[in-house]
């Protein structure tokens, strides 16, 4: 009953966000991207501090890493044998398909040039990785709070970050809001969805092997791959919801997924096909990962993988705390 008044609660600030913005009392500008990123750092910070004061978490540690790693790597292969298996149906929408943009045996026309793009790559790479690392070191911080300070109740229980939660949900229902309206043409087109439908699918059924695994209800390792890569999110979410050593596991899973995808798009190039190397990358598909996805795939591909994205990180705060409730 206190998961389903949680989720509930949820779904509130998530609808109020969104109908300020339809409204237009509110619009996603400079100033709340600025109140979103704060709510976001002070958010993870405490579920940090939450880990630290909660000592008996901190004892296993090695179960958190080795779930978050296997939650990781079965839903992005899930992800990827689904797409695989979606392509007859794929082909039947588009029956040229697309060809990667970047001749795998032959990029740039000479040694320099190649060293030079390498380096450029490496640099790409570095530079993605950075927020996720100080968002990464905002937690750990948090954990050595925790640590430093005696056991306080209000640190403890997690009421700081349910009322951060809810202010994040607030500002992401007013992005939400803007990005549909954005969104609203590329989405008459009913075969666009079915790409988020396959990953969807895929990841689900790829996490549902941590329930022999790992002893998990099927609800829990759903929830953990049901993030989509937007570990941001989904941590704090079921660390809110009464489960801080699943959230840890969660933020370290769909941190993990982001960076395998950085590795799988080049390789998936070999499919023929940009959708596994779309789907692969889960909800960072519309920013994060979307620069390797239209280097690989060409500017044709941007589109679907903006909407995949979209479409991934809308569902996230209702399948996440909804897997929870089980």
């Amino acid at each position: 009953m206190n998961t389903l008044w949680s989720l509930l609660w949820l779904l509130v600030y998530l609808g109020a966000g969104f109908a300020v913005a339809r409204l237009r009392v509110l619009q996603w500008s400079s100033a709340i991207s600025r109140i979103f990123t704060l709510l976001l750092w002070l958010l993870l910070f405490s579920m940090g501090l939450r880990l630290g004061q909660s000592r008996e978490i901190l004892d296993q540690l090695s179960l958190i890493g080795l779930l978050s790693v296997s939650s990781a790597v079965l839903a992005s292969a899930g992800t990827v044998a689904a797409h695989l298996f979606a392509k007859p149906l794929y082909e039947k929408f588009d029956p040229q398909g697309e060809s990667p943009s970047v001749d795998p045996g032959s990029v740039g026309d000479s040694f320099a040039f190649s060293r030079a793009n390498r380096r450029n790559k490496l640099l790409r790479l570095l530079l993605n990785l950075r927020q996720p690392g100080w968002l990464l070191a905002l937690v750990l911080c948090g954990v050595a709070a925790g640590l430093a300070l005696p056991s306080i109740q209000i640190l403890h229980d997690g009421s700081i970050a349910s009322w951060l939660l809810y202010g994040l949900l607030f500002c992401i229902g007013i992005q939400m809001a803007g990005a549909g309206a954005d969104l609203k043409k590329s989405f008459s087109n009913p075969s666009v969805l079915v790409l988020p439908i396959v990953t969807i699918a895929g990841t689900l059924a790829g996490s549902l092997a941590l329930v022999p695994l790992f002893g998990l209800s099927p609800g829990r390792a759903l929830a953990l791959g049901g993030g989509f890569g937007w570990y941001s999110l989904s941590g704090v979410l079921i660390a809110d919801l009464g489960d801080p050593l699943l959230g840890a596991a969660a933020f370290l899973s769909n941190l993990a997924r982001e960076t395998i995808a950085f590795v799988a798009i080049p390789l998936l190039r070999l499919t023929g096909r940009k959708e596994s190397g779309i789907g692969v990358a889960g909800a960072t598909s519309m920013d994060v990962t979307l620069p390797v996805i239209e280097e690989i795939w060409g500017p044709s591909s941007v589109p679907s993988a903006v909407i995949h994205g979209v479409v991934l990180s809308f569902l996230v705060p209702f399948l996440v705390p909804f897997f929870m409730s089980f």
